[in-house]
C-alpha cells in the first residue's frame, strides 16, 4: 500500500499567525483550498490510499477539521526530532517491506507531480528542485551521492535540494534496525545513510515565510 506522511509539528512562528500555516489559502481557487492540500492531492494522485498527519505535542484543530474523512489519520509525535516523524509512522502503521511511503512538507507548492515517477523506482528516491537563494536546505553535493543537511550554497554544493521523498517499507525497517533514528535527528542524514536515487522536479516554493507566500500570490507560481 502507498501511504503519505505529512509532518505538521511546526508552529509557524516566522509567520506569527493565529492559525496553522498549513491552512494558508492557495491562489486561483474560487473555494477555500489550503496549501497543505496541494501536497496531499499530489500524493493521492500518485496512488496514496492513506495520508497520515504527524502533529506536534497536540493536534491542530483547524487541520483536523479540514482533513476529516477516513483517508486522513491524525497522530501526535511522541518523541522530538524531525527524523522521528518516520518512527511515528512505523510505530503507527506496522509497515511491511512492500509498502511505499511518500514524504513532503505541507507548506510548499511545486509544479508537476514527481511522486508518480518516484513510486515506480525501487528504494529511496529524492525529488530534487532548484533553489536560487541562500536559504539553508538539504543540498546535493557535487558527487550527487549525498545531501549536506541544512546548508547554504557554498563550495562543493549544488543548487539542488530534496523537496519530496519516497521510501519503500524495507528502507524504513532497515533504518530502524540499524539504529539510524537514534543516530540522526534529520531526515537528510537518514536518506544519505540508506542511499538514494534522484528524480528531477521543476518549480518549487517554500511558503514558510511571508516573503515567499506573497511572491506566490503576486507572481502566479503554479
Amino acid at each position: 500500500m502507498i501511504t503519505g506522511i505529512v509532518p505538521i509539528g511546526g508552529f509557524g512562528t516566522r509567520l506569527g499567525m493565529t492559525f496553522s500555516k498549513e491552512m494558508l489559502p492557495q491562489r486561483n481557487y474560487k473555494y477555500y483550498n489550503p496549501v497543505s492540500n496541494h501536497l496531499v492531492s499530489k500524493m493521492i494522485d500518485a496512488g496514496a490510499k492513506k495520508i497520515i498527519f504527524i502533529h506536534g505535542d497536540e493536534l491542530k484543530s483547524d487541520v483536523t477539521s479540514f482533513f476529516t474523512n477516513d483517508n486522513f489519520i491524525h497522530i501526535c509525535q511522541k518523541k522530538s526530532g524531525f527524523a522521528n516523524v518516520l518512527v511515528e509512522f512505523l510505530d503507527y502503521t506496522h509497515t511491511t517491506k512492500n509498502d511505499i511511503l511518500f514524504f513532503g512538507m505541507p507548506d510548499t507548492i511545486f509544479e508537476n507531480n514527481p511522486f508518480i515517477e518516484m513510486a515506480s523506482i525501487k528504494g529511496v528516491v529524492a525529488g530534487t528542485f532548484i533553489t536560487d537563494d541562500e536559504s539553508k536546505v538539504d543540498r546535493l553535493e557535487k558527487n550527487m551521492k549525498n545531501f549536506k543537511v541544512k546548508s547554504k550554497m557554498e563550495g562543493m554544493l549544488l543548487n539542488r535540494f530534496w523537496g519530496v521523498l519516497k521510501f519503500d517499507g524495507k528502507n524504513l525497517i532497515d533504518a530502524y534496525e540499524q539504529n539510524l533514528f537514534e543516530k540522526y535527528t534529520e531526515v537528510g542524514d537518514i536518506v544519505n545513510s540508506l542511499g538514494f536515487k534522484i528524480v528531477d522536479g521543476s518549480k518549487y516554493i517554500d511558503l514558510g515565510t511571508w516573503n515567499n507566500y506573497n511572491r506566490y500570490l503576486s507572481h502566479g507560481y503554479y
